[in-house]
């Protein structure tokens, strides 16, 4: 099972389920991967305003194409929103990923959250939860609660990393430091499942993962 069909069932512990609790997850994982889409097009939106429901001349759109070749990252931002979402252009994903890496390799926060979701849900790119991990890690460390939140669903569930529950725990915790709700019902359920101990450590990573990374 991938990363995205996880999401769709992200607070609960997976052991042996009926069918139709499988049934009643499909439902669930569309729901929610529709609003974290929703999450993802709102974030990188916010990343300019210049997007237009016009269609764009092909001169416009060429100048666009050059500042952006010209590390212009006002210009990148703009041609990723406009492919990903298919504003003054035809919709392609991949030219869209394309210019999200570049802005994702310069810092940018939304943009490696977005490549993050690009990739867990394999929409006009290949699927590949080891991407959507790489990227999620560099937006958690720059404070995405989205992207720790996916982090402890990678963990408890092992996708693109093998199964580490105290880890989960831990990305959960420092998710819902940054008071996001998914992670706090997610750590709640999860806790369930681990001795106080183990509890104990992952909010003992948690707090040395900040003071490594937000001091």
């Amino acid at each position: 099972m991938n990363l995205s069909r996880a999401l769709g069932s992200h607070y609960l512990i997976k052991y042996n389920r009926s069918p139709s609790s499988k049934f009643k997850d499909n439902h669930r994982m569309l729901s929610t991967i529709s609003r974290l889409a929703s999450i993802l097009v709102l974030a990188t939106l916010t990343l300019v305003n210049t997007a237009t429901a016009q269609p764009l001349s092909t001169s416009e759109l060429q100048q666009i194409i050059e500042k952006a070749n010209n590390d212009d990252i006002q210009a990148q931002a703009d041609l990723a929103n406009r492919y990903f979402i298919g504003d003054g252009v035809p919709l392609d994903i991949p030219k869209a990923a394309t210019w999200y890496e570049k802005l994702a390799n310069s810092g940018v926060t939304k943009a490696q959250l977005t490549l993050g979701l690009i990739y867990i849900k394999g929409d006009g790119v290949q699927q590949d939860n080891v991407q959507a991990l790489h990227w999620l890690n560099m937006a958690a460390e720059q404070l995405s609660e989205v992207a720790q939140y996916l982090l402890g669903v990678a963990h408890a569930e092992g996708h693109g990393t093998k199964i580490d529950k105290v880890k989960a725990y831990m990305w959960y915790e420092v998710s819902a430091a940054m008071e996001y709700k998914d992670a706090i019902d997610a750590r709640t359920e999860l806790a369930k499942h681990l001795s106080k101990q183990e509890i104990r450590h992952a909010e003992e990573m948690a707090t040395d993962w900040w003071l490594r990374f937000h001091q």
